[in-house]
C-alpha cells in the first residue's frame, strides 16, 4: 500500500493559519483543558547539548519536545528544535529552528512534516496570551519587554490579542533599532554591535525589588529575574512544575535544588487557572509571576489543526514513503 505524507514549508504553514496568535491562543487554552483532564502523553524532553560551562549560550543545544494531545487535536507527534545561540550574530540566522513531525494516531505512519520554527515562535507567546488572561491586572495599559528577538514580536503579538486595552509598549534590547522593529518604544538601550559573539547570560536583569505590587511578571528564559521576584510574588503559576523543577534551567529550579523553595511556593498550574480551580490573580494590587517551561504539546496541537487545513485545501508538497513497504 502505497504511504504519502506532506511537507509544508515556512510559507505554507503561513497559508494555513500557522501565524494567527488568535488560532493559537485559542488552541493553547483548549491543551490546557485537556492537559487537565488528562488526555495527553508527555514524555520527557530530551536535550542534546555539550557538557561544558555556558553551553545554553555559546553552543546551544538540540531538544527532542514528543507529546501527544487528544481531543479535537488527537494527534501525536515530536518537535526537533536545535538553538544556536550565536546564530543570528555570526550567520544571519534565527537562535531557534525547528521542524515538527505528526504520525496518524491509528496506524502510527508518518503524516506530515512542517517548517517547527514560525510554529515554536508563536505557540510561545500564545501561551503567555492564555496566562495574561487570568493573570494580568485588569488596568494593564502598558507592557515593557526586555530583549528585542523574535519572542519579542510573538508575546507583544498575544498580549494584544488578550489584552486589548494595552496602549503602549516598552522595548529594552542591546540595539536601538530592534526595538523599534519589534513595535515598541525604546526606553532604555545600550549601543549594541552589528556582528560578533554573544556574551553568555549570567546575573538577572529584573529584579524583584524594583518591581511594584500590581505588576505581572512573564519569565520565558533562565535566570533574568532574581529569587527576590519569586520570594515577593503572590501568585506563582507555571505550565508543568514536576519537569522544570528538575531541568536546573531557570530561578525556580535553582532555587528549589538549593531548597530555598519547595512545592508549595507554586500557587497554581496554568491549567488550574484554565479549568477555573484556582485564580491567576485575586485583585489588581497582587504582583503575579509565571514562568512556563514549553511542552511539546503546545507545538502538536498547532501543528495538527496547520496539517488538517493544509489537507483540507490541498497545500504543501506530498512525499512518498513507499509504494509497497519492503518489510511487513
Amino acid at each position: 500500500m502505497k504511504v504519502e505524507m506532506i511537507y509544508l514549508s515556512q510559507e505554507d504553514v503561513i497559508r494555513c493559519g500557522g501565524m494567527s496568535m488568535d488560532k493559537a491562543i485559542d488552541d493553547l487554552e483548549e491543551v490546557f483543558r485537556l492537559y487537565d483532564k488528562g488526555d495527553y502523553i508527555l514524555p520527557g524532553k530530551i536535550v542534546m547539548k555539550r557538557h561544558e560551562p555556558n553551553a545554553e549560550e555559546t553552543t546551544g543545544r538540540i531538544n527532542a519536545m514528543p507529546g501527544y494531545i487528544g481531543g479535537r487535536f488527537n494527534m501525536p507527534g515530536i518537535k526537533w528544535i536545535g538553538s544556536g545561540p550565536q546564530n543570528p550574530f555570526k550567520y544571519g540566522l534565527p537562535r531557534g529552528s525547528a521542524v515538527i513531525v505528526l504520525n496518524d494516531p491509528e496506524t502510527k505512519v508518518p503524516i506530515a512534516i512542517m517548517d517547527g520554527t514560525l510554529i515554536s515562535t508563536i505557540r510561545t507567546g500564545a501561551v503567555t496570551g492564555v496566562c495574561a488572561k487570568y493573570m494580568a491586572p485588569s488596568r494593564s495599559k502598558t507592557v515593557g519587554l526586555f530583549g528585542a528577538g523574535p519572542q519579542c514580536k510573538t508575546q507583544l503579538m498575544a498580549l494584544k490579542a488578550s489584552l486589548p486595552q494595552l496602549e503602549k509598549a516598552y522595548v529594552y534590547d542591546l540595539s536601538r533599532e530592534s526595538g523599534k522593529i519589534c513595535g515598541g518604544d525604546v526606553a532604555k538601550a545600550e549601543h549594541g554591535r552589528a556582528g560578533g559573539e554573544r556574551p553568555p547570560r549570567r546575573e538577572p536583569i529584573i529584579h524583584g525589588a524594583e518591581i511594584k505590587k500590581g505588576v505581572y511578571v512573564v519569565h520565558l528564559g533562565n535566570n533574568e529575574v532574581d529569587e527576590e521576584l519569586i520570594l515577593r510574588a503572590d501568585k506563582v503559576v507555571i505550565d508543568d512544575w514536576e519537569t522544570d523543577k528538575h531541568r536546573m534551567d531557570d530561578t525556580m529550579a535553582y532555587m528549589f535544588r538549593d531548597g530555598k523553595i519547595d512545592d508549595s511556593r507554586i500557587d497554581a498550574s496554568v491549567s488550574d487557572l484554565v479549568a477555573g480551580r484556582k485564580s491567576g490573580r485575586d485583585n489588581d494590587d497582587q504582583l503575579t509571576y509565571t514562568c512556563n517551561v514549553g511542552l511539546g504539546l503546545y507545538d502538536v496541537a498547532i501543528a495538527a489543526r496547520v496539517y488538517r487545513y493544509a489537507k483540507e485545501n490541498g497545500i504543501g508538497q506530498k512525499l512518498k514513503l513507499w509504494d509497497e513497504p519492503i518489510m511487513v
